[in-house]
C-alpha cells in the first residue's frame, strides 16, 4: 500500500445497488479530515445524492453524466459497506485498488486521517499475505 499523505486526493467508485450504474465520490484530506468535494454518477435514483443550489452546488450533465460539484461536506471518517455487487474501488495516484482485497465482503472499511507507526505498518502487510 503506498503512502497517500501526499496525495491529498482520491476518488472512491462503486455500482449503485439500486441504479446498477457507476458512481464515483471525489475526497481530499484536509488537516485531520475529510472533504466529499464531487460526485458523478448516470442516472438519478433512489439512494443518489440530492443536487443543492442554494448551498453554491453546480451541477452539469454532459453525456449523460451528472456531475455535481461544490459539495463541500466535511467527514472525520466515513466508512463504506464493501458488497458482493458494488465492486468498490479507491484510486489515488494513477492507480486502482479494489477494497475487496483488503475488506472482506459484507464488511465495513472504515476510513479516518491519522498517522501509525512503521511498526504498525509491517503488523498490517504482515497480516495481508
Amino acid at each position: 500500500m503506498d503512502d497517500i499523505d501526499n496525495t491529498k486526493e482520491f476518488v472512491v467508485s462503486f455500482k449503485h445497488s439500486v441504479n446498477r450504474t457507476l458512481v464515483n465520490e471525489f475526497i481530499k484530506i484536509q488537516g485531520d479530515k475529510f472533504i466529499v468535494y464531487k460526485t458523478t454518477f448516470y442516472s438519478y435514483g433512489a439512494g443518489m445524492p440530492e443536487y443543492d443550489a442554494i448551498g453554491g452546488q453546480k451541477l452539469s450533465i454532459k453525456d449523460g453524466l451528472v456531475q455535481i460539484e461544490n459539495i463541500n461536506r466535511e467527514l472525520k471518517n466515513f466508512t463504506y459497506l464493501v458488497g458482493t455487487y458494488a465492486d468498490h474501488s479507491l484510486s489515488y495516484k494513477n492507480k486502482t485498488m479494489k477494497l475487496s482485497e483488503y475488506v472482506k465482503p459484507q464488511n465495513p472499511a472504515f476510513f479516518s486521517v491519522g498517522k501509525i507507526t512503521l511498526f504498525e505498518f509491517i503488523k498490517y502487510e504482515l497480516i495481508r499475505l
